[in-house]
């Protein structure tokens, strides 16, 4: 049995939070800890506040997305000066540089000899095996039992979520973690399109092809379908413009390692299913219903044709519902968008791809004589990420940074309303650079707005005043939360790539030729260059070129992570 995406609902406990938030009747106590210790002897570790500061050293990047102001750095800012006046935590900083230049920096000094970082967040898969490799960093069950929150503990207990860093059973670093299904596609469709020409909404993959059909040759036929196979690793499955869907359609998702025919793990790309997914994407080429030069279109400009009113289908995420207000409807009122599920295959099989948890994880060194200092900051932070009323943080991080207070008292986002024009994202700053959340709270979260519950907690204030009042009167035609109850109502159709480690031994020198193969191959077979039978010829090749061998390392790797 293939193993499909099963994740357990968490219950979100603010339990923690308020117990933290009460100390004293002050509400911006930083959060209390897991475990007691004895007062006398952990240095504040229980309050929530070391009494002889703490030094604890990192390294970071930064790139064109990180924006400061009054002349802060990320060495120097609101979060590292909040960490050490309400943690009793010294963040400093042993170098910082760009994005592109993060791994080999890291590379540099692992090679020199140069002391590592107390704490570093990496998230390139082989950088984080290497690092684990090197014998620098520490396995971190026992602090992570003695020192995380029951809310931390509770929001990592999925054992799955630890896979990229367990090795021979052992852990040896904290996952980073982001929302749950956040680029789970679903289908976005031109809603008034349908309506004009009486077409029922698509359940089928033949369905949509009539829908396509139908679009040919009017305003929103350029092409009927926004899509976008243009990515170096994994052409077929991306966060935007994606086609997993139709793949998923047949039972199986191309570039991803997971248990097709049995126990082992198996690389989806080869597999016969794939073979149908690419005779479909050929025959909707040919018959233009996706763009001419769809492997050369960017993910991030894949829903361009459907922002300008030129194409009536998309496929992407639930926050695509931006694209339709604020660029397409914005211009062309008229129009209405709906989002879809994904359609289901010839035999009623419908697969999506599912988007990881985990996007990178902290490593902790041997030689930190303080690893305590890390967790009170994590256990702080998930406070934060969800804050109760009365927190220092519940409108946002800093009035004037991510949010100023309108001349009439309402809180506005807006970064036109900023008196300076510039508004921050102060989770920028962070260690890991986002916001620290249990992964289910997004989306349990626009599923009661969907179901007509109004907000209870700051978190869900800014989530439900993120959409104009006009539509919040009718929840079920909100584009998010209706995109949300869609996402949830076919989670089970999610499937996981299994494989979230660094290269194995044999992809260092193979697997750069074999995904150039595959991915030639492929767009070959779609623009109608190569015969549909060429795919045979590909899987051949695959196996003999190396392919088979690191089919064995990759279970190697998933044996020794953990996985069952």
């Amino acid at each position: 049995m293939r193993k499909w995406m099963k994740l357990n609902t968490l219950v979100l406990a603010c339990t923690l939070a308020l117990t933290a938030c009460s100390s004293g009747g002050n509400s911006n106590t930083p959060a209390d800890t897991g475990n007691a210790q004895d007062p006398a002897s952990d240095n504040g570790f229980s309050k929530g506040k070391f009494e002889t500061p703490v030094t604890m050293t990192t390294v970071s990047s930064v790139n064109s997305t990180f924006k400061f102001k009054n002349g802060e750095t990320i060495e120097n800012n609101i979060h590292s000066r909040w960490v050490k006046e309400r943690l009793g935590i010294d963040l400093k900083y042993n170098w910082v540089t760009s994005d592109d230049q993060f791994k080999t920096k890291v590379r540099l000094d692992m090679s020199s000899g140069q002391k590592m970082p107390d704490i570093i967040f990496v998230t390139d898969p082989q950088l984080l095996t290497d690092l684990v490799d090197s014998g620098m960093y520490k396995e971190v069950s026992e602090d992570f039992e003695k020192y995380a929150s029951p809310e931390v503990k509770k929001i990592y207990e999925d054992p799955q979520l630890w896979a990229q860093v367990t090795k021979d059973g052992r852990r040896y670093g904290i996952p980073q973690l982001t929302v749950a299904y956040n680029n789970d596609p679903v289908l976005w469709v031109r809603e008034d399109f349908l309506k004009e020409k009486n077409l029922p909404e698509p359940k089928t993959l033949d369905e949509l092809e009539k829908v396509m059909e139908a679009m040919k040759g009017t305003q929103v036929g350029n092409p009927p379908l926004a899509l976008s196979f243009k990515d170096a690793g994994m052409p077929f499955v991306q966060w935007r413009g994606d086609t997993s869907w139709v793949f998923g359609a047949y039972g199986v998702i191309p570039h991803y390692w997971n248990k097709w025919n049995g126990e082992q793990l198996e690389y989806g790309s080869i597999q016969p299913q794939v073979k149908d997914g690419l005779a479909r994407l050929a025959d909707w080429y040919k018959k233009g219903y996706i763009s001419a030069d769809v492997g050369m279109v960017e993910v991030s400009k894949s829903d361009d044709t459907y922002k300008t009113n030129k194409s009536g289908l998309m496929a992407g995420p639930y926050f695509q519902a931006n694209s339709a207000r604020n660029f397409l409807q914005r211009n062309f009122p008229e129009t209405k968008t709906k989002p879809l599920p994904v359609p289901a295959g010839p035999d009623g099989k419908i697969g999506r791809r599912y988007s990881p948890v985990q996007t990178g994880a902290f490593l902790i060194s041997k030689d930190f004589k303080n690893p305590e200092a890390f967790f009170l900051y994590l256990n702080t932070m998930y406070v934060v990420g969800n804050p109760p009323k009365g927190h220092e943080f519940e409108k946002g991080w800093k009035e004037g940074y991510d949010y100023v207070t309108k001349a009439d008292g309402t809180v506005s986002y807006v970064e036109a309303d900023f008196p300076d024009k510039l508004k921050v994202n102060a989770t920028k700053y962070f260690i890991g650079h986002q916001p620290f959340v249990d992964p289910q709270m997004l989306f349990n979260t626009l599923l009661k707005f969907y179901n007509g519950e109004k907000p209870s907690t700051p978190y869900e204030d800014m989530m439900y005043n993120n959409i104009p009042v006009e539509e919040r009167a009718n929840p079920k035609s909100v584009m998010e939360w209706q995109a949300a109850k869609i996402v949830m109502d076919q989670k089970d159709k999610a499937i996981q790539n299994l494989f979230l480690g660094g290269q194995t031994e044999t992809m260092k020198s193979k697997w750069e030729a074999l995904l150039k193969l595959e991915t030639e191959t492929f767009l070959k077979i779609v623009y109608g260059k190569a015969p549909i039978d060429e795919f045979d010829n590909f899987v051949k090749s695959w196996k003999s070129l190396g392919g088979d061998k690191i089919t064995e390392e990759v279970n190697e790797w998933y044996k020794a992570s953990g996985g069952k």
